[in-house]
């Protein structure tokens, strides 16, 4: 009966396509005691969401992942050789604000993306013409058979009662 057409799907692939855009992988090898070398573009944030110790740590080697803010250090990741080596992360970092450092025994590799500064901004503009098109005739109304009525409860004292009675009653029954 004719030609198929697909059916539509630019919107949710133009949302997915301008998010990919907006984010790009950042990635860096941090030795022991030094500070992460993070070149940030302009209005973007990063996004980190991953620790793991270098491949080549020795036996037993161990290091920490620590964002410095304000002058105070804060442990992100504790990691150990032959032990949790790796660690998943979800951190948003300004790095005008914040400095990531390693400090331990082995090299950490910090991966993650950057990401637009106005994410939220973005996200309020795509969600703006879908509540637009909803219908404020469309509303949700109340049955009267749908009413839950509550029902008196009883104590603990009055159901083990009603329970010993029912098993004395039961007892009776088997007797005859």
């Amino acid at each position: 009966f004719g030609s198929r057409e697909p059916i539509p799907t630019a919107a949710p692939l133009g949302r997915r396509a301008a998010v990919a855009a907006a984010m790009s992988f950042w990635g860096a090898k941090v030795a022991p005691g030094q500070a992460a070398k993070v070149d940030v573009p302009a209005g973007e944030m990063l996004h980190l969401s991953q620790a793991c110790l270098d491949p080549a740590a020795a036996s037993g080697a161990s290091a920490r992942v620590m964002v410095e803010q304000k002058g105070t250090s804060f442990a992100v990741a504790v990691l150990k050789e032959g032990g949790q080596e790796c660690c998943a992360l979800d951190l948003f970092l300004d790095l005008k604000e914040a400095t990531l450092k390693v400090v331990g025994t082995a090299a950490v590799h910090l991966t993650g993306y950057f990401e637009s500064g106005d994410m939220d901004e973005e996200e309020d503009e795509d969600e703006a013409p879908a509540k637009a098109k909803a219908s404020p005739k469309v509303e949700a109304k109340s049955s009267p058979k749908a009413e839950v009525k509550a029902t008196p409860k009883t104590s603990p004292k009055v159901e083990a009662k009603k329970v010993e009675a029912k098993k004395v009653e039961e007892e009776e029954d088997d007797e005859d």
